[in-house]
């Protein structure tokens, strides 16, 4: 019984919140009551409602490819929504009150208005704004309204409690208009209908602007590119101290090999030698050096064991090693292919031990864009985009037992392909798993609510997951400050906006 109560009361309150803000279809209600009683407004609401429950509806059971399409013409939607505005917006200019002279009372026969006339244009006004969606979406996530495993009476009586919260706003608003209506005479009505088509013909005007804009810029939108990937990992003990090699082979007959070698490098003076491991790169069967250095740190030179990485995203190959963690060592680039899993050979049979290998071959399909276009969109959208910029992790709040940091992230934060949102692209940063992130790749996404500078959450972890369940963002215009919070994981990030530098 209480969670049913409790599902009734989440209802009423997303009914209330849902239809109280004083947009076009509020004043317009407001109009109908001082024009034409009461019940004339209520009725307008009572459309009004229905329009909001059907948004509900279609919200609570998972109809996520409406958002998604809705998502992706939010601009044409808009055009068309405010074209409605404009229409509703001239027809209440050009109307004329009731020819009365004294002060304007209660209309029992309601003139030419009817009861479905009144349901139907408030229904009309606020399904021509779909994008109300939004702010639906973001009440059930605030309130926990779609929780798994609820049971569908429970989720009926949720919906019984939104149609009545709605409808109780709309009886609450009409009835106190109702009671200012004797203060009003025909020229007073005249000035509200006026007054009235005007401020929704400055919504429809603003929303004009905003969507035809969107679509003249819609090429300045950032370019993501798709890059594949490969990765190899696994850890090496050279007990032989002779070297070993690492082949990745491609169809044709092509390989890249990967030497190890371990050397003594003399310093600049000549006095002294370090134990070093030699790296080189190189393409079969040209022979042709792609790439080569000497590690020193990070690394056991002598018989201990050393983990290495080797990750390919497009033509970029990068290479790591560490004994306690990875360091970037070598970048190469190569049009190769990997094809099968790489193999690995001692310089001296039985020389070496090989543990934790782990290849994944098979290409995936990974957003990513190269950092000099990152910096290039960030300064041209610099002025115009408040939230777009580079980020630098400043603290964090997070639960031990549920949760532990990537690392200090520095990520950049640009304009998406759909309008108001954002993609979050990585930096630098990452220490949990950090030989897996290059600059470039894409790290998460922020999507638009009806709560200004509220965003919701897509993230990628530290090991390339995705979390998408309840995750928020909040934009602080003033300490320009980006704070992310995982409330599943009791952990929080704050991110603060910083100077272009490359």
């Amino acid at each position: 019984m209480e969670e049913l109560l409790y599902m009734l009361l989440r209802g009423l309150i997303i009914g209330v919140v849902v239809s109280a803000p004083m947009g076009p279809v509020g004043i317009f209600c407001i109009q109908r009551t001082l024009d034409k009683g009461r019940w004339s407004g209520f009725y307008t609401g009572v459309g009004a409602a229905i329009s909001d429950l059907i948004y509900c509806l279609l919200t609570g059971f998972g109809l996520s490819f409406i958002e998604e399409f809705i998502s992706r013409h939010r601009s044409p939607i808009q055009l068309l929504g405010s074209l409605v505005l404009v229409f509703f917006g001239i027809w209440l200019i050009r109307k004329k009150p009731e020819e009365k002279n004294e002060a304007i009372v209660m209309d029992t026969d309601h003139g030419s208005s009817s009861c479905e006339g009144d349901i139907l244009k408030g229904f009309a006004l606020t399904f021509s704004n779909p994008l109300i969606l939004f702010l639906i979406i973001g009440l059930f996530a605030q309130f926990n309204f779609v929780i798994e495993g609820i049971k569908f009476y429970h989720y009926m009586l949720g919906f019984l409690g939104i149609i009545a919260g709605a409808l109780g706003w709309w009886w609450l608003v009409t009835y106190f208009v109702d009671k200012l209506r004797g203060h009003f005479n025909q020229r007073t009505m005249k000035l509200i209908n006026v007054a009235v088509g005007i401020i929704i013909l400055i919504f429809a005007a603003v929303g004009i602007v905003s969507s035809t804009a969107t679509l003249l810029t819609a090429s300045d939108k950032v370019p993501v590119r798709k890059s594949v990937t490969n990765s190899v990992s696994f850890r090496v003990a050279d007990t032989s101290m002779k070297g070993w090699d690492v082949e990745f082979r491609s169809e044709g007959g092509k390989m890249i090999s990967m030497a190890v070698r371990p050397e003594s490098k003399t310093d600049p003076f000549g006095d002294s030698k370090t134990d070093v491991l030699s790296v080189k790169i190189i393409e079969q069967p040209s022979g042709k050096l792609l790439g080569e250095t000497t590690v020193s740190e990070g690394i056991d030179p002598y018989r201990g064991k050393n983990s290495w990485r080797v990750a390919r995203i497009g033509d970029e190959w990068n290479v790591f090693a560490g004994n306690r963690e990875y360091r970037h060592i070598l970048s190469f680039n190569s049009s190769f292919h990997l094809e099968s899993e790489p193999e690995i050979f001692p310089v001296s049979p039985g020389g070496i031990s090989v543990s934790e290998y782990d290849a994944q071959i098979d290409d995936l399909e990974l957003e990513s864009i190269p950092e000099g276009e990152m910096l290039s969109i960030l300064k041209t959208v610099e002025n115009s985009r408040s939230l777009a910029g580079i980020y630098s992790m400043l603290d964090y709040e997070q639960d031990d037992s549920y949760a532990v940091i990537g690392g200090s992230y520095k990520v950049a934060v640009l304009p998406s392909e759909n309008d108001g949102f954002f993609d979050i692209f990585y930096i630098d940063g990452a220490k949990a798993n950090s030989a897996s992130w290059v600059c470039g790749m894409k790290k998460g996404k922020l999507k638009p609510t009806s709560f200004v500078n509220i965003y919701d959450v897509e993230w990628r972890d530290a090991e390339g997951a995705w979390m998408l369940h309840d995750v928020q963002a909040e934009y602080d215009p003033m300490l320009l400050t980006l704070t992310l919070k995982f409330p599943y994981q009791s952990c929080s990030m704050r991110f603060r906006s910083v100077a272009y530098k490359h």
